[in-house]
């Protein structure tokens, strides 16, 4: 009977084990060279989600994009070694920089939102600007309007938790002009879409366009024409970050992206991506 009793208690163990979720990050590593000085001093951790054309890899499992090229043109130049984490999902990577312990001291391309300003500098130079749409299939082309936040109403809308968006859609979502289908991943919304799960959903408009011209689902999704924001990005410092003489990187930073742009550096580094 003991043993009986024993046979069932390693099932259950073992059956929990395998239905627990687990989250897991891709991570590259890529290093520069140090001066002697600086042995001994951690790799500077980077963070983000792939999303494309900003980060994600490619056939050969290479990671590539605008925000890899920029920091590794930057971070070479300031000879610090680093580390670039890809994170699951949105909310994942939000909830980690906002933790007492953040395990990043860089995430990647956000536009200004004031609740990040509690954990995150923002960068003083911008390094591109994105416009946000809501994606419609093309067979729906015609059938939806979006000129005020009122004429979502009677529409089923995808949105990702962690993304912000605009304030004035998140405001209108709380004032009650239209009801959202909230995930935690972003890259299953376009899946969502064109299965008629819901009706529309906004998404960055040149990554989307890129991701479906690579995907060849280019000739299956319009967009509605009037964006939802059209706003400049930065990269953001982690005000917790336990790097050493972090005020004096986001210093050095902003000094070379500034230099890139007036050299045409960041200008030929966008044009790769055709932007």
């Amino acid at each position: 009977m003991k043993r009986f009793y024993l046979i069932v208690f390693l099932a259950l163990i073992l059956s929990s084990i395998g239905c627990k979720k687990q989250e897991t990050a891709t991570v590259t590593t890529i290093s520069t060279e140090t001066n002697d000085a600086d042995e001994g001093v951690r790799e500077f951790i980077i963070a983000g989600i792939p999303e494309e054309p900003n980060r994600w890899f490619d056939a050969n499992g290479k990671m590539v994009g605008i925000d890899i090229d920029i920091i590794e043109y930057i971070m070479k130049k300031m000879e610090i070694p680093y580390k670039i984490i890809l994170e699951s999902s949105s909310a994942r990577l939000e909830a980690n920089w906002m933790s007492d312990q953040p395990p990043y001291d860089l995430v990647f391309t956000y536009s200004h939102k004031a609740e990040r300003e509690t954990y995150l500098y923002y960068a003083k130079e911008s390094h591109i600007e994105f416009s946000w749409n809501f994606f419609i299939r093309k067979e729906d082309e015609g059938k939806y309007k979006f000129e005020k936040w009122e004429d979502l109403k009677p529409y089923k809308i995808g949105a990702t938790q962690g993304i912000s968006y605009s304030d004035e859609f998140w405001k209108a979502h709380a004032d009650g002009l239209f009801d959202l289908d909230i995930v935690q991943k972003n890259e299953i919304q376009m899946d969502k879409l064109l299965a008629k799960r819901i009706d529309m959903v906004p998404l960055n408009t040149q990554a989307t366009l890129c991701e479906a011209k690579k995907n060849g689902f280019l000739d299956k999704i319009s967009y509605l024409p009037k964006p939802i924001k059209s706003k400049p990005y930065y990269n953001t410092f982690v005000k917790k970050s336990s790097y050493p003489d972090l005020n004096g990187i986001m210093v050095k930073y902003d000094e070379i992206l500034k230099e890139m742009k007036a050299d045409g550096t960041l200008k030929s580094l966008l044009s790769k991506y055709g932007l």
